[in-house]
């Protein structure tokens, strides 16, 4: 006998409600049991609370591969995503004390707008220097600017047709028009 692929979390919520304790008792924090809740019967992937930004609806086979936890948490990433994006991938490049963990955002605004959104948060409260020629945020200026390759942000018009986005629903995808990339230690 075989059992759907979402049986083993509706026995974990089964087994929870009928213990008669609440989350806080059971050492799950509320954020993970919503997240449980909501993958058995949601099309998009769920995401734990402090989650940076939602997931994007994901195709079917993708769907499947994408855990709640696998979003950056906000309080890791010292940028503030704009509002209203969607993660389309999130990971670590290379490795060590080089190694760079980044998340890439869709929305969609159009990509002045989401320039205009950091040249606010990042120019203009933090002093962060933008680099129109190449669509990059980074804090410094002059040589600062130069030398540091973390934090950046990058915006730029989305190619629907990118391979990074072969896994997004492509009816969600319609109606997106900016990419984000967002790269953090």
């Amino acid at each position: 006998m075989t059992f759907p692929r979402f049986f083993p979390a509706v026995l974990l919520l089964l087994i929870i409600s009928c213990s008669g304790e609440t989350g806080d008792d059971t050492g799950l924090s509320d954020g993970k049991v919503v997240a449980l809740q909501a993958s058995a019967g949601s099309q998009y992937p769920t995401v734990v609370k402090d989650a940076y930004a939602p997931w994007a609806k994901m195709e079917q086979e993708a769907y499947a591969a994408v855990h709640p936890s696998d979003a950056p948490r906000a309080s890791d990433i010292d940028i503030p995503p704009f509002p209203e994006s969607y993660i389309i991938s999130s990971g670590r490049i290379g490795e060590g004390t080089t190694g760079l963990r980044f998340v890439t955002l869709i929305c969609t605004d159009a990509p002045e707008s989401v320039q205009s959104f950091y040249l606010r948060e990042l120019v203009d409260k933090r002093a962060w220097t933008y680099a129109s020629q190449y669509h990059v945020f980074q804090p410094g200026s002059g040589n600062d600017f130069l030398v540091n390759n973390t934090p950046f942000v990058s915006v730029t018009t989305l190619n629907p047709h990118s391979e990074e986005l072969r896994f997004v629903d492509r009816d969600f995808l319609a109606e997106f028009h900016t990419r984000i990339q967002i790269t953090y230690r």
